[in-house]
């Protein structure tokens, strides 16, 4: 596995963070404990197809790097794509098709190469570990995801549903794409929001008792966070997992045939 990191800025004096680590947290006793590399920070503007490297990091003689949403001049929306890689390797200043990200496993050992994702808002602060892997860039797919932590929430509370998305390859064009929220029983579309490839789209919401929601693109995939936030100090980070972790066996198979049933029903 190889992954991808993400910052985007989401607005409302909230900022994105991104913590890497040089060393493996799963390995052989006798494979060294870190692995070396640097990181290329890459953005693309809304209307442009082409990627723009805006840093290259490395860790010198720290064991961590972290980089903030707020260092880079994103505007709300705009999403930046972290590149793990080799040290050397020679980033060039522009891409069309997006560099495969290191392998950080040095045995035959699993690595979870997720990293630290955060976000803070004052002095409130919440975060999770993840990723968007590679292999999920390549693909354009579709999106659908379920997520009943968004109900029952404080009036007091907003939520912001961020839809991350990242396409690796070449694109000749930018298209339109829909994000919608629509009640898992009555199908009824409740929000939507245009956005387009590698940006990350912002929805503000707030939940509704006793609905059930379900969140969906019938044109790309992607990664859904939701950040919760109020004025008194509270902030609260999710993430949803994909529809294949419904399944015990065959995941992607039930995955497919989830979405095709859904998918097929919504607006």
């Amino acid at each position: 596995m190889s992954d991808y990191l993400f910052l985007a800025n989401v607005g409302d004096e909230i900022i994105n963070s991104v913590s890497l680590s040089k060393f493996i947290p799963n390995r052989m006793s006798r494979t060294e404990a870190e692995v070396m590399y640097k990181v290329g920070v890459y953005t693309q503007l809304f209307e442009s197809t082409r990627w723009k490297k805006i840093d290259e990091i490395e860790f010198n003689a720290g064991n961590n790097i972290i980089l903030n949403s707020n260092d880079y001049d994103l505007c709300v929306g705009q999403l930046a794509v972290i590149i793990p890689i080799g040290m050397s390797v020679g980033l060039k200043d522009e891409y069309e098709t997006l560099p495969k990200p290191l392998v950080r496993k040095l045995d035959l050992s699993p690595v979870n190469e997720r990293a630290t994702i955060s976000f803070t808002r004052g002095n409130a602060f919440s975060s999770y570990q993840g990723e968007f892997p590679f292999q999920m860039s390549r693909i354009k797919g579709t999106f659908l995801a379920f997520d009943p932590l968004m109900q029952d929430k404080n009036k007091t509370i907003k939520t912001k549903i961020v839809f991350i998305n990242i396409y690796s390859n070449k694109l000749d064009e930018k298209e339109s794409f829909e994000l919608i929220v629509a009640n898992s029983n009555s199908k009824e579309k409740l929000a939507s929001k245009e956005y387009v490839h590698n940006s990350a789209c912002i929805i503000d919401f707030q939940a509704i008792n006793n609905i059930e929601l379900c969140f969906y693109s019938k044109n790309t995939l992607g990664i859904p966070i939701f950040v919760s936030y109020d004025d008194t100090g509270y902030l609260s980070v999710e993430h949803t997992h994909p529809p294949s972790e419904y399944f015990w066996n065959n995941k992607f198979k039930g995955q497919q045939i989830l979405k095709k049933n859904w998918l097929s029903q919504l607006p």
